[in-house]
């Protein structure tokens, strides 16, 4: 179990007067304005103007603003003091949970991690997420794109061989069918041949 009696994380951080929750905890918080989600889709845009995502904004219940060169959420305490949260401190946030959760499940200290990404994020979104990343004091020790992790952890479980598989990525954003062709020339070794259908 991941958090209380889950075995997923929310991608949710909510800001508090006194605390600030990650995951299933965030979800109960009263003030909607100080839950912050859809970081992946926020992380990497310097400008409000650029992003592409702009009829999500009527459903966001946070305020967004574009401060020093990127996007960010607006943050406003009881007192009418602001603040600013930039899209990879709330990644950073829900990335140190998970490290958490790790390492009490392991029982050993967790010093990297293998990060997903969608297939389509562009460059300024890689970089913002590898700095999420680091300031979650991890070390990156590969990127990897969604669908290409979905194929390794399905063939991880059933160990398929010379085998076509199909990915549908119901991701919020594209919509993505991958086809994936798994080689395995040796048992320690998956090749995979990933084919993008738009």
């Amino acid at each position: 179990m991941i958090c209380l009696g889950k075995n997923s994380l929310p991608s949710i951080v909510s800001f508090g007067e006194e605390e600030i929750l990650v995951g299933n905890p965030a979800l109960n918080y009263h003030d909607l304005s100080s839950i912050l989600y859809d970081s992946k889709r926020l992380i990497g845009w310097k400008f409000m103007y650029n992003l592409p995502i702009a009829e999500n904004r009527l459903l966001w219940s946070f305020n967004l603003d574009s401060r020093n060169g990127t996007v960010g959420y607006i943050l406003k305490s009881n007192e009418g003091t602001e603040r600013f949260v930039t899209p990879e401190e709330v990644s950073s946030m829900i990335l140190r949970k998970v490290k958490t959760i790790a390492e009490t499940y392991l029982g050993a200290n967790v010093t990297g991690a293998v990060v997903a990404v969608p297939a389509f994020f562009q460059e300024n979104q890689i970089a913002s997420t590898k700095e999420a990343i680091k300031m979650a004091g991890l070390e990156l020790k590969c990127l990897i794109e969604e669908p290409t992790a979905a194929a390794i952890a399905y063939n991880a479980e059933r160990q398929l061989e010379n085998s076509r598989i199909m990915i549908f990525d119901f991701g919020g954003g594209q919509k993505l069918l991958p086809r994936v062709h798994f080689h395995c020339a040796y048992r320690s070794r998956i090749k995979l041949n990933l084919k993008y259908i738009i």
